[in-house]
């Protein structure tokens, strides 16, 4: 089993190595850090602002000890979340407010993505107040602009051309997990926003 300690008494230290341990993520360092001079209070938006480059080292030979077993449920689990995902397309498909992500291929489905469309009056901010007051929990769909993370001050790229639609999905688009089990219910209540 891999791992590894490292032990400190240089706050500077311990908050780069806990952004380095989380891809870089900002998500578990304090209000005041050294790493960022600007950690907002919203969970949401750090969930997904990279400033450093990172990994996320975990003891593989364990976790590959876990997923052999876990692995034999993979079919019944998948069978659940396709099933959960037929009711969630079925219900949102032409929601007014929302675009849902489409089937490519044949999806495990692990969450559904939610984009407010563009030129209606409606935006995330809403649409996270009515996920917050039923009690859903949503995360930010992990493929928006890569290239307005400040992570990127530390390597050589180059875009070609405006990435329009990655942005889109960064200030527009959340979304909410699936599960194996029934979720129809909840569902349906969010089809009534």
């Amino acid at each position: 089993m891999e791992g590894g300690l490292i032990l400190t008494d240089s706050d500077e230290l311990y908050h780069i190595l806990l952004c380095l341990r989380a891809h870089g993520w900002t998500r578990q360092l304090p209000k005041e850090n050294h790493v960022t001079s600007l950690k907002l209070d919203d969970s949401f938006e750090e969930s997904y602002r990279f400033v450093l480059p990172g990994y996320n080292v975990r003891p593989l030979e364990l976790c590959g000890a876990i997923g052999c077993e876990q692995i034999k449920t993979l079919p019944r689990i998948i069978d659940g979340r396709r099933a959960n995902a037929n009711i969630f397309t079925d219900i949102m498909a032409n929601h007014p407010l929302i675009s849902i992500q489409k089937e490519v291929g044949k999806s495990s489905w692990f969450g559904f993505g939610l984009i407010v469309r563009p030129d209606v009056d409606y935006n995330r901010d809403r649409l996270r107040a009515f996920l917050d007051s039923r009690g859903f929990e949503y995360r930010p769909i992990v493929a928006g602009n890569f290239a307005e993370q400040e992570v990127l001050n530390f390597m050589n790229f180059e875009c070609f051309g405006p990435l329009n639609n990655a942005s889109h999905v960064q200030h527009n688009g959340l979304f909410i997990g699936n599960h194996h089990y029934d979720v129809s219910a909840a569902l349906r209540e969010l089809a009534n926003l």
